[in-house]
């Protein structure tokens, strides 16, 4: 069920349900949506796991000596060695990349879930809008990271307050990146604990997919692994969560549809129509030999409506006119029948003076 306060919908709606919408815009297209999510895991990680591996540094270096001053030898190689490498080209990548990909990874899912025509490809759609992508990224991603100062909550808060903006970006592209905000502020007001109480939902789904994940990056490091040979390992353990991410990117975007008013529990058409997601020039022009297949049977089907509707028309005419033939005819039907009965009348008493002439 769903309620309005101050023009706002309220989503009560169980989890349960709002997962199924997300099953069923996947009906039939599980796999397109998990490639799409694998291509965007693979563009938005490796390059950024390379640049790590290649010019990142480790960040156990990053304390100073006198951090590690005392610590047995054992406890400090451990340390040393699992912490994680950072380059600062990494993260200069993520903020470039970062906008448009979750642009065009929005546009795919919201198309997927209104049952439209989507593509692999679509999930690079972003980047026809790249400076209003990149720009909303750092807005959401300054907010997010400012309420995380305060504490982990207020930054958990505000992500949720925000989840909604790429959503509005790729449904109107005209907006601006401070309206989008303000929508998603707007929308979430009521329904962040049941957006939250969704991402929880799924906590079974990602446990039970890290699980392999967890294996490969084990084998990995019992192995001994480094360097491009870990980078692979670390890939292939993340696209385990493929399915995953579809299933709750599907979700999402279900979820979306509600708060805008483009969905509805009742039977009442939606009070707001969902605007077409943009297609792609590629394939218009794969579309375009097929609609002017079309275009001729669509102008004779015009043509041929006047036609139908003229012929009631002559209907009239036609009537009149037959009318006209068969009027003289039952006219002179009665003058026929009367020079008959006269003729008859005629020889009857003709016929009577001849018979009694015989006798």
């Amino acid at each position: 069920m769903q309620s309005g306060i101050d023009n706002n919908i309220i989503i009560t709606e169980p989890s349960k349900n709002l997962r199924t919408l997300g099953r069923n815009a996947l009906a039939g297209k599980w796999k397109i949506a998990i490639l799409a999510v694998i291509v965007f895991l693979l563009v938005l990680q490796l390059p950024q796991q390379i640049l790590d591996s290649l010019f990142g540094v480790n960040m156990a270096d990053m304390y100073g000596d006198g951090y590690y001053q005392g610590m047995d030898a054992g406890v400090y190689s451990n340390m040393y060695y699992t912490m994680p490498k950072v380059s600062p080209l990494s993260s200069l990548y993520m903020l470039l990349v970062g906008g448009p990909l979750s642009l065009g990874i929005s546009l795919f899912f919201l198309a997927l879930f209104r049952r439209q025509l989507v593509e692999v490809s679509d999930v690079f759609l972003g980047f026809e809008k790249f400076g209003k992508a990149l720009g909303l990224f750092v807005y959401m991603t300054l907010f997010i990271f400012l309420w995380t100062l305060l504490f982990i909550i207020p930054g958990i808060i505000a992500a949720i307050r925000y989840s909604q903006a790429f959503y509005i970006l790729a449904d109107d592209p005209e907006k601006g990146i401070r309206q989008c905000m303000d929508e998603s502020k707007a929308m979430m007001k009521g329904n962040k604990l049941k957006y939250f109480c969704l991402e929880l939902s799924f906590i079974g789904w990602l446990i039970l997919s890290s699980i392999p994940a967890s294996v490969l990056i084990t084998v990995g490091d019992a192995l001994g692994s480094d360097g491009i040979i870990t980078v692979i390992f670390s890939i292939i353990a993340g696209l385990f969560m493929a399915p995953v991410m579809a299933y709750m990117s599907a979700t999402q975007a279900g979820f979306y549809e509600i708060l805008a008013g483009h969905l509805i529990k009742a039977t009442e058409p939606a009070p707001v129509e969902p605007a077409p997601v943009p297609v792609p020039a590629a394939l218009q022009e794969e579309l375009a030999p097929v609609q002017e297949e079309k275009a001729p049977a669509a102008e004779a089907a015009v043509e041929a409506e006047p036609a139908q509707e003229a012929e009631p028309e002559k209907a009239p005419e036609a009537f009149f006119e037959t009318a006209q033939e068969v009027q003289p005819q039952q006219e002179a039907a009665p003058e026929a029948t009367a020079a008959e009965e006269t003729a008859e009348q005629a020889e009857s008493v003709f016929d009577v003076p001849a018979a009694e002439d015989k006798e």
